[in-house]
């Protein structure tokens, strides 16, 4: 036995080496679930790198440079572990995968495994590997670090464990540098060679898996995380949670019924075979159906069955479109969940405003709030709650954080709510993506939205230029075209002939509204919403029935955004009149049921969304009418030219549409979008990006436009308007946590934090608690942060945030004392550019 002792990890949670390396590479070959499958690789080979990955991804900290940084802090240049390291696995993995020398699938395979492990601190990166490898200082490094491990490798074997597995002389053979500098062919000029002559959908996929897997075992295993199984979740709790809430009217509830049990009939009915194959399923159904809890307990049940014919138990995840209705879906995914005799199952909520969430209901853990962020960040539950950007920025990157929970994705199933609010320049792109996840790690899909687009069929004609194809989804309510023909709630009246102003609209509501009417008035931006709130104030202010007038909109904070769709909700539910003005914020997810809409001109899918908050439960009448309207050119300020000319040119056709028309409509608006083929933004980041393993062209891909272009502003509240100083309570233990002084005012935290925080021992935070303290902070400061462009904050621009304390920070700040200068209690931040913007 060797009697040093050799350590992966001092400071914090001490860790030897060895075990380190045994537990992450367990964790990365059990972690491989039976879906996975590439062309190239199979299963069990994915499961054998992952094994020689973990064990392997370290093993440069052998070297006597890393121990003296790690234990006596000497740093210097041989102290780096991630190269050398890459070069043993490489070298092992050439002569374990099967296949016959000079296979270049298996050369290519080994040199993504080398890539991964090199880069494993980093962000992944194919460009820029050998810039300078005919130099001596780089090629002398890590000859130097090879030959002091040949050296020492009688040790290094013997507290590896590697002595059962690998001679001394293989040991030596595979780590020596100068093989990999003489082998042009299959290491030097790799990169190219897979971007060229070897280029593959399939190597961009297992790139981004073993990458993932990689970087999330070592996180959760240096901190002393443990991975748990997929704890086993009945379906019946959606049944159970429906019984007791008996959502909506009698009628309403009969038909959410019917629709329920016809979509869990169509999974019951399959055979296992067709469990095993199918990828795809959608639930197209109108607006009020129940999608939410629907799609939740058809994929509980489908979990139920691939666990009985793929012996292994997916997790689920739920990925949402916006983060203003991700609350409510997490209120009632909770309440179903905890609907057994214990809670069911491990609930993890996760997006960029997002507190620390991971419910387990297990109340007598205590569980130290560093582990929970890991474990959030890293999705280590049974049911993970996100958003669109959280997923798809972390398919299309080459971040490190972002990629850690990339693998997770295989072998699970995967919700996506309101799909048709992907925008139409990326749904052949991520169709594409779909499509090989599907293939590739046996993720399955629902698609659940009212207005069903062609993501696949998109997706499908993307890969078929170049050679590729998918197969049908599976519809689960297979008469979900009697669904929409039964809807009689709503119906589009087209306005378009006249343009309007902000008072000729005002005007035109108030000729339609009846009196104890409640209105929804959707416009495109802010400066118009704010404009028309304030018009019709002035001109209902003297009505009899004196109604209500709200405003909704990403220009005011979100605790005041919760406000006013709960304000609104009472009032609507005493049948108290509520005219609501609101930008797009309101259009998916918001469950609130007004007597008459209007739209400003829209891509057909939102004008439809919209429409859903009107007569939203079908106890109003029939076709009440939502007036399609075009206020100026705001359309085009927001939206792309050919998408408002194709809804305007469907509209103009009749002078109001029914809603059981509006499936029909949208079929038609798809097979238009359709035919105008590829976007140049799906096909460049898709051939260029993808299939060329370019993760710098990756960056082109933004789901949400210009956000590096949105500053954050954090609204302190006055005290005469927040009695109990919420605001300033958060940004005094914000700058304390950001300043990290050698000793902490614990008393700032008091109420704010989780209790597992060392405050009682009034220790100095290590770098992992102080991430989960401003993590915590963060999201509960983001209660009162409003997003705004640049340009607007730049002509009426609020102090910065350092100004408040001198600490720094990314936030601007708008004092207490200046409230009233740069924001308005009703419609938030004042703009003072004179241009529209939006939300």
């Amino acid at each position: 036995m060797s009697q040093k002792e050799y350590f992966a990890h001092y400071n914090g949670c001490r860790q030897l080496l060895a075990e380190h390396l045994n537990n992450v590479a367990m964790a990365m070959q059990s972690a491989v679930p039976p879906s996975l499958h590439f062309p190239a690789l199979s299963h069990e080979t994915v499961r054998e790198i992952g094994f020689w990955m973990g064990y392997l991804h370290d093993l440069g900290k052998y070297t006597d440079f890393f121990q003296d940084y790690l234990l006596k802090k000497i740093s210097s240049p041989h102290k780096q572990h991630a190269h050398i390291s890459s070069f043993y696995l490489h070298g092992r993995l050439l002569h374990v995968l099967p296949g016959p020398d000079g296979d270049r699938r298996r050369c290519a395979a080994a040199f993504l495994a080398y890539v991964a492990v090199r880069r494993h601190h980093l962000p992944l990166s194919l460009s820029g590997l050998f810039p300078d490898y005919e130099e001596e200082p780089f090629r002398g490094l890590l000859k130097a670090l090879w030959e002091h491990l040949e050296i020492k490798k009688g040790e290094v074997l013997e507290d590896s464990g590697l002595i059962e597995r690998l001679t001394p002389e293989f040991f030596k053979q595979i780590g020596d540098p100068d093989t990999r500098w003489r082998d042009k062919r299959n290491f030097l000029f790799m990169p190219q060679h897979l971007a060229q002559r070897l280029k593959d959908v399939q190597w961009y996929f297992f790139l981004l898996y073993i990458f993932s897997l990689l970087i999330d075992k070592d996180k959760l295993d240096s901190a002393g995380v443990e991975t748990r199984e997929i704890s086993f979740i009945p379906h019946h709790l959606v049944p159970a949670y429906l019984s007791k809430k008996r959502l909506g009217n009698a009628r309403l509830r009969s038909i959410r019924e019917e629709a329920r049990l016809s979509m869990l009939g169509r999974i019951s009915a399959l055979h296992d075979n067709e469990i095993r194959k199918i990828r795809f399923m959608t639930i197209t159904a109108p607006t009020g159906l129940g999608k939410t809890l629907a799609a939740l307990e058809c994929a509980l049940l489908l979990r139920e069955r691939i666990e009985r014919a793929e012996k292994y138990t997916p997790r689920i995840i739920s990925a949402i479109p916006y983060i203003n209705i991700i609350e409510q879906t997490r209120q009632v995914y909770e309440q179903v969940l905890a609907g057994g005799t214990k809670q069911a199952g491990r609930l993890v909520i996760h997006h960029s405003l997002a507190d620390i969430s991971r419910n387990d209901g297990d109340k007598n853990e205590e569980v130290p709030l560093e582990q929970i962020l890991l474990e959030v960040e890293s999705w280590e539950g049974d049911v993970i709650l996100t958003t669109f950007v959280q997923l798809f920025h972390s398919l299309l990157t080459g971040n490190n954080r972002m990629l850690k929970k990339v693998h997770k994705l295989a072998g699970s199933i995967v919700i996506l709510d309101e799909v048709q609010s992907l925008p139409d320049r990326y749904q052949p792109l991520i169709g594409a993506i779909l499509r090989k996840m599907g293939e590739f790690y046996g993720t399955r899909f629902i698609l659940m939205t009212a207005t069903q687009p062609k993501i696949l069929e998109f997706g499908d004609l993307l890969l078929q230029e170049n050679g590729r194809g998918g197969g049908e989804p599976l519809e689960l309510l297979q008469d979900h075209k009697r669904y929409f023909s039964q809807n009689r709630r709503t119906k589009l009246i087209s306005l378009l002939k006249e343009k309007l102003d902000t008072e000729t609209f005002a005007f035109l509501i108030a000729g339609c509204r009846k009196p104890g009417q409640s209105v929804l008035v959707v416009v495109n931006t802010i400066r118009r919403s704010v404009e028309l709130f304030r018009a019709l104030k002035e001109r209902f202010k003297k009505e009899p029935d004196n109604p209500k007038i709200l405003y909704l909109s990403t220009n005011i904070m979100p605790m005041r955004r919760k406000q006013v769709i709960e304000e609104a909700r009472v009032l609507l539910r005493q049948k108290n009149p509520v005219i609501m003005v609101s930008t797009q914020t309101i259009e998916a997810g918001v469950d609130l049921d007004f007597d008459l809409g209007f739209r400003d001109l829209a891509p057909l899918e939102s004008l439809i969304q919209a429409a859903g908050r009107v007569n939203r439960e079908g106890e109003k009448g029939e076709y009440l009418p939502v007036y399609v309207v075009s206020v100026k050119d705001d359309a085009q300020r927001v939206y792309a030219f050919h998408h408002i000319n194709r809804t305007r040119a469907m509209l103009e056709k009749k002078e109001e549409i029914l809603e059981n028309e509006y499936g029909r409509l949208v079929e038609e608006y798809y097979d238009q979008v359709f035919r105008d083929g590829v976007s140049e933004e799906s096909r460049h980041i898709w051939e260029e990006g993808v299939m060329k393993l370019n993760f710098e062209v990756l960056q082109d891909f933004k789901l949400i436009d210009n956000t590096g272009e949105v500053v954050d502003v954090f609204v302190e509240v006055p005290t005469s308007v927040d009695p109990a100083s919420l605001a300033s309570r958060l940004a005094d233990a914000y700058e304390e946590a950001l300043a990290d002084r050698e000793c902490w005012d614990w008393k700032k935290f008091d109420g704010l934090i989780d209790e597992s925080i060392p405050g009682e021992t009034k220790e100095r935070p290590d770098f992992f608690q102080r991430k989960a303290i401003l993590r915590v902070l963060r999201s509960k400061i983001n209660d009162y942060v409003i997003q705004v462009r640049k340009y607007h904050a730049a002509k009426n621009n609020p102090v910065d945030f350092c100004a408040r304390g001198g600490v720094k920070s990314n936030l601007l700040w708008i004092p207490p004392g200046q409230l009233e200068d740069y924001y308005d209690s009703e419609t938030g931040f004042k703009d003072k550019s004179g241009r529209a913007f939006m939300f």
